[in-house]
């Protein structure tokens, strides 16, 4: 008698009947039965136990290659030694002081020391709280309104940067009045459409983006677009902001201005600087950060200063494991094992494609691999694709085939690789095994999704 070969949807189900009741039960208390947008998933999404360096372990006993690395916070991977071991030091004194403490200057001053335009810093909870307190700051310096910002490029969820952050564009997120999105102006990532908008909008305080193009490299800069943009901001004395809340300290110990030698005037972090704890910051000019203490120069005369606070900005658990994570990061060698191993894993990905005659490829920048799956891609080849030559049209297919994304990135489940919205990121507790056995599970997993008559 033949047995008969569970899907792709089966197996996952049948492997994880442990985690399927505990989303049962988080549906009843929590809205969709997650905590964030991206852990929404189908039928369930694995419920993970505990985890060490590049790999986790789900409540059902499975063992998982992790590439998702706390949405890109650990560039050091799970539970550094040094990091772990100074947060526990710290938990047995405080977790929260209530007052000033030594921590949050060290913490401080490792930032001002590596990121090229920073001369002051002041930490938030969050990434999205950075970009927050970065837009407000803009606004104060130039007595400007408007924000713009370019289509696609995500700067967390408050009310400021939610238009055009998802095709087409054309949208700000559900509960945000038409008065607040009116203030924000979004263009297509092209010199000459920002150079259009600072030319025939005059309110606008600052251009924010993100550096490495939008979703982290999903959809990269042309060459040479972020020194056009400014100049083009400082010609119209417009502050332009970095958001590096992914790339800060992963594209180099200086982040994205350091690699590309551009700086901004503002800049946001988040992720990799609070060292997998909670934590952001806004960097930048002492100027333009000491309007949290006194208004700006030259402000009218009932100026006030920039109001901000935040029960736990540089808590002491984050600020010890901030400080212990940068001062691993410093040397640039972290940033330069991850960034080989992603080069390696996206030529892997890119040779199995060709093998395979897959449609799609794998690319990207750093120490992260984005994969596309099941769009033809003109010109492919097996190479390692950091900016591939391809037209924004062909990029923005990255996700559009939401089907087969989605059983995609359940098959790599069920080979045991956990991927970040079929992109992944890289760590120094990753390996050269660990790639190869992530090339090997996509070459099952494209197996399955065809023998299935999705791909």
């Amino acid at each position: 008698m033949t047995t008969r070969t569970l899907t792709i949807i089966e197996q996952y189900t049948a492997q994880r009947q442990r985690s399927a009741e505990l989303h049962e039960r988080a549906r009843r208390v929590l809205p969709g039965g997650v905590v964030h947008d991206r852990r929404r998933m189908q039928p369930f999404p694995p419920y993970i136990l505990d985890s060490d360096g590049a790999h986790k372990r789900d409540v059902d006993g499975y063992e998982l290659l992790d590439f998702v690395m706390g949405h890109g916070a650990l560039l050091l991977g799970h539970n550094r030694p040094e990091v772990t071991g100074a947060v526990a030091e710290q938990a047995a004194r405080g977790t929260h002081l209530g007052g000033a403490n030594e921590l949050e200057v060290r913490w401080a001053e490792a930032v001002v020391g590596l990121v090229p335009s920073a001369e002051r810093v002041r930490f938030t909870a969050s990434g999205t709280e950075a970009t927050h307190l970065a837009i407000r700051l803009a606004r104060a310096w130039t007595g400007r309104t408007k924000l713009l910002k370019l289509d696609g490029h995500f700067h967390g969820w408050h009310d400021a940067v939610t238009p055009a952050q998802t095709p087409p564009y054309d949208r700000a997120a559900e509960g945000v009045p038409g008065s607040v999105a009116s203030q924000t102006l979004s263009v297509p990532p092209t010199v000459a459409d920002v150079e259009r908008a600072l030319e025939t909008e005059p309110n606008v305080a600052a251009l924010i983006l993100e550096p490495s193009g939008a979703t982290y490299a999903a959809v990269p800069l042309a060459e040479g677009f972020l020194r056009a943009v400014r100049e083009l901001t400082a010609a119209h004395d417009v502050l332009l902001i970095f958001d590096e809340v992914v790339t800060g300290f992963r594209w180099s110990p200086g982040g994205a201005q350091e690699l590309y030698g551009v700086a901004p005037d503002l800049t946001t972090l988040a992720k990799v600087l609070a060292g997998g704890l909670s934590g952001g910051a806004v960097a930048g000019p002492a100027a333009i950060l000491d309007q949290i203490e006194t208004p700006r120069p030259g402000a009218r005369a009932d100026a006030e200063r920039v109001v901000h606070q935040g029960t736990f900005n540089a808590n002491p658990l984050s600020a010890s494991a901030g400080r212990e994570c940068l001062s691993i990061v410093a040397s640039g060698e972290p940033g330069r094992y991850a960034d080989r191993l992603a080069a390696r894993l996206r030529i892997g990905l890119n040779e199995r494609f060709e093998a395979l005659r897959a449609p799609g490829c794998a690319y990207g920048e750093s120490s992260v691999c984005h994969v596309i799956l099941g769009d033809e891609i003109p010109n492919r080849t097996a190479a390692d694709l950091r900016r591939p030559e391809l037209s924004p049209e062909v990029l923005k297919v990255k996700g559009s085939k939401k089907r087969l994304k989605w059983l995609f990135g359940l098959a790599m489940l069920n080979e045991g690789v956990d991927l970040f919205s079929s992109s992944a990121f890289l760590s120094t507790a990753h390996t050269d095994a660990d790639v190869d056995f992530t090339v090997e599970a996509f070459e099952r997993a494209v197996a399955r999704l065809r023998a299935e008559g999705e791909l």
